[in-house]
């Protein structure tokens, strides 16, 4: 049987792995986002890349199960610079509450918000809240809402002006709440679709990302946060600080070469006891790192107060067959992707290495006689070496639902629900059930269901071994 490495982890339920952020705290099922976060105040968001800036429509769906006040309340974010929507930045929200009480949408200029449209003040008084958006803006720079309360008329806003923002990074969703908050927001019917109007063109220091995590080291061991330089020139480490969200860490005089790795440690000495043959040349000293504590956190790479990279990180990200996450790294996939999964079981980690789960899109392949719209990156897999890589092809805005059966017609996993996909990216299957226990060896069947923009509904039936 041919060696392959490990390629992933499936987080339950796919769709989120087009989605970045407090990725920990919130469920998705049946098409709807859920905040599930620790009884605590705090803020949470997901966000996703987005390129709509102008001719563009943004929709959403938003049920909260109490009347916001500037204590409680919901973003949906529609242009932002940056991923990280919980920092200053430059772009367009529609806030649903406040100390008003009202739907608007505003500007963001940094720390600053300026409102450019309302509804009437007083609208969201009576709990619980279930509000309808769509917000589009022309060629020419013109914003206008509609919204809906509780499924009834569409109200329209009046329309204005504002170009002061043409390039769009992100776009997502964001939440403020109390501690009795903290399960109390809902988003559904997410739908974002436009033209770009500039193409940015990002400097070498935003080229720089988060790549892997250890936060769970052995006993006397050391974390590390890999980083990586997907630019093609240096960049200069020692402008940058790693955070934990309440304490930074500012980095030493270092060049880090075209896409390279380093690995950012509290001790070379020790890491490398940890991982024998990782890459000891590609090692950052530092004399501490913020405090990354087991279970869950975040981490943050910033450069002169400017959010370049983040996460949120939690054992639920872990495979499910790993019963003890010790000594396992948490890898990006891609490199400058979204999907975060375990380190393969032979390396446990690779600090300043190519990651043991770094895959591309798989080929696609000859398109005759049939458009290839979702293909598989291998005919059979072993999922103790590797995950089945389903990748697709279509026009932006397909609805998708997939299933795995096997040869007796039982669905064994669902790996979309009403998803939204973007034009072209990848899930993965990693021969489990819904149970999250392993399936038989035998043939099984990804069956996708897609619907177009324009109503055309296909069926596709891609069929693939699980050897052992």
């Amino acid at each position: 049987m041919k060696k392959m490495l490990l390629v992933g982890l499936i987080l339950c339920p796919c769709y989120l792995f087009a989605w970045q952020g407090d990725v920990a705290y919130f469920t998705f099922r049946d098409g709807v986002f859920t905040l599930d976060a620790p009884a605590e105040a705090a803020m949470a968001y997901l966000s996703e890349p987005q390129t709509a800036v102008v001719d563009a429509l943004w929709q959403a769906e938003l049920i909260l199960q109490y009347a916001p006040s500037s204590a409680n309340l919901a973003r949906v974010y529609l242009m932002a610079d940056t991923a990280c929507l919980t920092v200053s930045l430059q772009g367009y929200f529609v806030q649903v509450g406040g100390s008003k009480k009202q739907v608007a949408l505003y500007r963001q200029d940094g720390a600053k918000l300026e409102m450019l449209l309302a509804s009437p003040e007083n609208i969201l008084s009576v709990a619980p809240v279930r509000v309808a958006l769509r917000v589009n803006r022309s060629v020419d720079f013109v914003w206008q809402m509609a919204y809906s309360l509780d499924g009834g008329p569409w109200m329209l806003t009046e329309q204005l002006q504002d170009a002061t923002y043409t390039q769009n990074n992100a776009w997502g969703i964001w939440c403020k709440y109390t501690k009795t908050r903290n399960q109390a927001f809902a988003f559904a019917n997410l739908l974002a679709t436009g033209d770009t109007c500039v193409i940015p063109q990002l400097s070498p220091i935003e080229r720089l990302y988060i790549t892997e995590l250890l936060y769970d080291p052995f006993p006397g061991g050391v974390d590390f946060v890999e980083l990586y330089n997907a630019s093609d020139a240096l960049v200069h480490l020692e402008r940058c600080e790693l955070s934990n969200g309440k304490k930074s860490v500012k980095l030493p005089p270092y060049e880090l070469p075209p896409y390279s790795y380093v690995a950012v440690t509290p001790s070379d000495s020790l890491l490398l006891s940890q991982y024998p043959d990782a890459c000891s040349g590609h090692f950052l000293q530092v004399p501490a790192l913020p405090n990354f504590v087991n279970d869950s956190g975040r981490v943050c790479l910033q450069c002169e107060g400017v959010v370049l990279d983040s996460m949120v990180y939690s054992d639920k990200m872990h495979h499910a067959q790993i019963s003890d996450t010790e000594g396992f790294s948490l890898e990006r996939v891609p490199v400058d992707g979204t999907a975060w999964f375990s380190a393969s079981s032979d390396v446990m980690a690779t600090p300043g290495c190519e990651n043991s789960q770094s895959t591309r899109l798989p080929d696609k392949p000859d398109a005759a006689p049939l458009d290839k719209t979702f293909w598989l990156s291998e005919s059979w897999f072993a999922p103790h070496q590797q995950y089945l890589s389903i990748a697709h092809s279509l026009p932006a805005g397909c609805i998708a639902n997939a299933w795995v059966y096997n040869l007796q017609g039982v669905s064994v996993r669902r790996l979309y629900n009403n998803a939204l996909l973007s034009a072209s990216g990848q899930t993965y299957w990693d021969g489990l059930n819904d149970d999250n226990e392993p399936c038989s060896m035998g043939i099984y069947v990804v069956v996708i269901e897609y619907v177009t923009p324009s109503a055309d509904t296909h069926r596709i039936k891609l069929p693939v071994a699980l050897v052992e």
